[in-house]
C-alpha cells in the first residue's frame, strides 16, 4: 500500500487528507484533519507563524486518525494572482514519418512554456489541449503514431512567484515536503467532473470562502482557468452590513436562513436577528436577506462571464452546463440561481472516486483535497510541469517535463 496526502489551504479552514492506494489503484481515505485557517487570506500567507500553526493542527489531526507520520503532501494552489493562457507551437521531427515518443512531447511543451514565461510568475501546470500530427487534426495522444511534424496547443497556468514561495515556505516550515503542486481548481475538477462532462463542455465553479476559482473545459480539456477574489465571506460581510449584525451572526443567518434566489422566497417570512448596539431582537424579511445574497452572486457570475467572454468563448456551446462545488456551494437555492441566471443545466459537484470516511468527504468543501489525492494517482491530463530541485536550474527557469507513461510505470513499481 502506498500512502499519499493532500493539503488544501483555504481562507476559512485548512483541510488535510491521508489515503492509501491499494494494488488495484483504488484510493482509501484513512485520515482527515481540519483546522481554522489563520494567517492565510485568499490563497496568500498574511502571517507565517499563524499559517504554520493552522497547517500543523490540521496535519496532526489527520496523522492521528490515520496512525501515520507524513513526510510530504500534494498541495493545491489558489490565488488572486493566478492566470492562464493557451500557447501553440510546431516542431519538425524528421523529413520522413517516424514514431513519436515522449521526447517530442516534452520538447514541444517546453517550447510553449518557455514562450509563456513572465517575470514575477511561475508556471505550475502545462496541459496539452490538442495535437496535430502532420495534417491529422484531433489527435488525442501522438505517442506511438507516425509523423514528421507535430503541433500542440497547450493550456498553461501560472501564479505569482512571491505568493507561491511564501505558501511553500509555510508548508515546509510545518515539517512537510511538497510532493507535487497543482492549481486547486484542477484538483476540484478531478474530484467532481466526469470525463463525459469535460468532452461535452462544462464550466466548474469552486466557490470558497475567500475566492471563486473556475475552469472551463471544451472538447475534453481546459481552455480557461481563473480566479475571482470574491467568495462566501463577501456574502457574509454584505449580510452583516445590511442587517447591522456581527460577522459571526451573519454567517449563522446565511447558513440557516439564506437563499440564493429572492424570487423563490415568500414575502411574509421573517428572520430573527440581534442588531449591534440594541438590546432587543428584531425581525427582518427573509426575502431581503435573499436579495443581498443574490446581488453578490450576480457580481461573482458576471465577473466569471466577463473573463470568459474576453477570451471569445460562447457558453452556449457547453452542453454539460455548470457544476458548482466548494464550501459555499451548499448555500440553499444556489443551483436554482445559476440555472435562472445562466439558462444552463446546473448541478452541485460532490467528490467522487475515493473510498473510506465517505460520511465526511462527501461534501463540496472537500473537492480540492480529494482531487489532490486523485491527481497523485494519475498525471494531470497527460503531462504536468515540475520545477527541478536544483537551485541553479530553478533560478534559470528550466522545466522538467515528465510524460504520463513514466509516471504510471513509477507508480506501479511502488505499489506492486
Amino acid at each position: 500500500m502506498k500512502t499519499v496526502a493532500s493539503l488544501d489551504l483555504g481562507t476559512s479552514k485548512i483541510l488535510a487528507l491521508v489515503a492509501e492506494i491499494d494494488n488495484y489503484g483504488d484510493i482509501h481515505v484513512i485520515g482527515i484533519g481540519e483546522a481554522p485557517s489563520k494567517g492565510i487570506e485568499k490563497g496568500q500567507i498574511t502571517r507565517l507563524d499563524l499559517a504554520v500553526g493552522s497547517i500543523l493542527r490540521a496535519v496532526k489531526e489527520a496523522e492521528e486518525m490515520a496512525d501515520v507520520k507524513l513526510n510530504s503532501v500534494n498541495l493545491g494552489i489558489s490565488s488572486t494572482v493566478l492566470k492562464s493562457q493557451n500557447e501553440k507551437d510546431t516542431i519538425n521531427i524528421s523529413p520522413q514519418p517516424v514514431e513519436i515518443d515522449e521526447t517530442q512531447i516534452d520538447r514541444i511543451i517546453e517550447r510553449t512554456t518557455t514562450r509563456a514565461k513572465e517575470e514575477g510568475y511561475e508556471i505550475i501546470s502545462a496541459i496539452p489541449r490538442k495535437f496535430v500530427l502532420d495534417e491529422q487534426e484531433g489527435v488525442l495522444d501522438p505517442v506511438g503514431l507516425l509523423g514528421s511534424k507535430l503541433t500542440a496547443e497547450v493550456h498553461i497556468v501560472k501564479v505569482g512567484t512571491a505568493l507561491l514561495r511564501n505558501v511553500e515556505k509555510a508548508v515546509k516550515s510545518s515539517g512537510l515536503n511538497i510532493a507535487d503542486k497543482y492549481p486547486s481548481i484542477m484538483a476540484s475538477a478531478e474530484a467532481v467532473l466526469t470525463q463525459e462532462e469535460k468532452e461535452e463542455g462544462v464550466l466548474l465553479l469552486d466557490i470558497g470562502a475567500g475566492l471563486t476559482d473556475f475552469i472551463l473545459f471544451v472538447e475534453g480539456s481546459p481552455i480557461i482557468t481563473g480566479t475571482i477574489p470574491i467568495g462566501g465571506n463577501s456574502i457574509t460581510k454584505d449580510i452583516a452590513h445590511f442587517m447591522r449584525i456581527s460577522v459571526e451572526q451573519a454567517e449563522r443567518v446565511k447558513l440557516e436562513h439564506g437563499f440564493a434566489l429572492s424570487d423563490l422566497v415568500n414575502e411574509s417570512e421573517r428572520v430573527k436577528i440581534k442588531p449591534r448596539g440594541e438590546d432587543k431582537e428584531a425581525m427582518v424579511s427573509k426575502k431581503s436577506l435573499a436579495e443581498v445574497i443574490q446581488i453578490r452572486l450576480e457580481e461573482i457570475t458576471d465577473s466569471v462571464l466577463g473573463y470568459i467572454d474576453a477570451q471569445g468563448i460562447n457558453l452556449s456551446t457547453i452542453n454539460a452546463g455548470v457544476v458548482l462545488t466548494g464550501g459555499s456551494a451548499k448555500l440553499a437555492g444556489l443551483k436554482e440561481f445559476f440555472e435562472r441566471y445562466l439558462d444552463l443545466p446546473v448541478r452541485i459537484g460532490y467528490p467522487m472516486g475515493v473510498f473510506g470516511l465517505k460520511e465526511r468527504i462527501q461534501d463540496p468543501a472537500y473537492s480540492t483535497a480529494v482531487g489532490l489525492l486523485r491527481l497523485k494517482l494519475k498525471p494531470l491530463y497527460g503531462y504536468s510541469v515540475n520545477y527541478q530541485n536544483s537551485p541553479n536550474l530553478e533560478s534559470e527557469g528550466k522545466i522538467k517535463l515528465t510524460g504520463w507513461l513514466n509516471k504510471l510505470k513509477s507508480f506501479f513499481k511502488e505499489v506492486l
